[in-house]
């Protein structure tokens, strides 16, 4: 007889409550750390061969751990919907992937991060009309003041780091900054090959020479910022939508089901968009630091994080899950700040704060709120 998933109540109790906080910590972490690794990644290989890469990664890694739970008797409900599955797949693991790669190919770190910024609003919103979740109103302040403390971080970020770029007298693009080649020229910032050398290095013969340029000036646009937005809204779409699924289906399972589903999608995307940069692509991952970014997101970002997500909304409910994916900007200024120098300034520690105290007061209102209900 097939075991069935053991639904647990709406109200989070007192373990599953501060696990779930703890869990979704660790995938703000993660996300927030994803952010300059996979702009690291894609300034050496076509952006839709590196998401199919990372995407086979992580469904091979949520494949792997749904079959052990199978295997120990955790399988979905009967009365789960196929349907809804699929739909989820369509939402999370096809449209918002896809967005949220072109918006981090085509706009700025900052700007992907404050749209991005607005997932809790939207979730909370969400959240209050389809699934009748009420949040008290300190709640409510903590949402808004961590938002707002978000959007400061975000305006004020620091410059993203220059990129000193050589052209060889071969005609091949070298980046000194990671001193690594960049094999597909086409994805980087449209520069003049006669621009004066920085700090009066001597450029090649034949035209090249050292170039330095902004990399978050090579992806700035509306069109990445339409991009950006869309994403955000998937996101919190799927994020609504899932909360119904996951008393019926483990969140390991979901995303796994949700992965797979989404693979053959990407993976023609990158066939067919970027054939012509297979051959560069395939030259790139013999990069050690490149096959570590992928490892990186397709085992961590996209793999074991999207299963720790569901875990979160499922026990902490979508709007909570969503608060706390306000850290990740934090996250990311803090990696960028040791990976790549970008420092800290005085309005991003501001933001910080609000961010974090925004945090504190919504959790102490829901656990007020959670006290008073038992």
């Amino acid at each position: 007889m097939n075991a069935q998933v053991t639904s647990q109540s709406n109200s989070p109790t007192v373990r599953p409550l501060w696990l779930a906080d703890l869990t979704l910590l660790m995938v703000a972490m993660i996300w927030g750390v994803n952010i300059p690794v996979m702009k690291m990644a894609l300034h050496r290989i076509d952006p839709y061969a590196f998401n199919a890469i990372r995407l086979v990664i992580s469904s091979a890694v949520l494949i792997f751990f749904a079959r052990r739970e199978f295997l120990n008797g955790i399988r979905p409900a009967s009365t789960l919907s196929k349907r809804d599955v699929c739909l989820y797949a369509i939402v999370v693991s096809m449209a918002y992937q896809l967005l949220f790669l072109l918006a981090i190919s085509h706009a700025t770190s900052a700007d992907v991060a404050l749209i991005m910024a607005t997932v809790p609003m939207w979730t909370a919103i969400g959240a209050r009309f389809f699934l009748k979740e009420i949040l008290p109103l300190m709640a409510w302040v903590g949402l808004i003041l961590a938002f707002s403390g978000t959007m400061i971080v975000t305006l004020h970020k620091a410059p993203s780091p220059k990129i000193d770029i050589k052209v060889t007298s071969r005609g091949e693009v070298f980046d000194e900054t990671t001193a690594h080649s960049v094999p597909d020229a086409k994805h980087l910032p449209q520069v003049n090959p006669q621009a004066t050398p920085k700090h009066g290095s001597s450029g090649t013969q034949g035209g090249g020479g050292a170039i330095q340029q902004h990399a978050s000036d090579a992806s700035r646009g509306l069109l990445g910022n339409l991009f950006a937005l869309s994403a955000a809204l998937a996101w919190a779409g799927g994020t609504v939508f899932s909360r119904p699924l996951l008393g019926k289906i483990s969140p390991i399972q979901l995303s796994a089901c949700s992965a797979t589903l989404g693979l053959p999608f990407h993976i023609i995307i990158a066939l067919v968009i970027g054939w012509d940069s297979v051959p560069a692509s395939a030259a790139a991952m013999q990069d050690v630091s490149l096959v570590t970014c992928t490892l990186y997101s397709g085992i961590l970002s996209t793999g074991l994080a999207l299963a720790m997500w569901s875990y979160g909304v499922k026990h902490a409910g979508a709007a909570q899950a969503a608060m706390i994916q306000n850290l990740t900007p934090i996250v990311a200024m803090a990696a960028a700040w040791v990976w790549l120098g970008e420092t800290i300034n005085s309005a991003q520690a501001l933001g910080g704060g609000m961010i974090i105290g925004g945090l504190f007061i919504m959790h102490r209102s829901r656990r007020a709120g959670s006290s008073r209900n038992t």
